[in-house]
């Protein structure tokens, strides 16, 4: 009889919202600017404008406060970036309809 002992590489893994929201009430495809906010309770924590264009990022406001219910920092502004750029790339406008848009084609194939 054999002794060995398998371990399991099964899991799994809970996702509770935080509450955290970012927003991007703003997208100016001509000027290349998208502004982002974060949002936490009805209260803008921190508002970023991300000049695609110009390479420029300008940030008013913290998150520092949320502590552990937010991302850092510089992890809103990297992921901003990122955002802004899809959208100016995309002349993406509407977000919200922009992902709907990319998720009902994933669920129609």
């Amino acid at each position: 009889m054999s002794n060995d002992i398998t371990k399991s590489n099964v899991g799994h893994t809970i996702f509770k919202t935080t509450g955290v929201r970012h927003k991007y009430p703003l997208i100016d495809l001509v000027k290349k600017q998208v502004t982002c906010v974060v949002v936490y309770q009805e209260n803008t924590y921190m508002t970023v404008i991300v000049d695609v264009k110009n390479d420029t990022v300008s940030i008013q406001g913290n998150v520092d406060e949320l502590g552990g219910l937010a991302m850092s920092k510089d992890d809103y502004i990297d992921m901003f970036k990122h955002q802004a750029k899809l959208f100016v790339d995309n002349n993406v406008s509407d977000p919200d309809k922009y992902f709907d848009e990319l998720i009902r084609n994933q669920t129609s194939n």
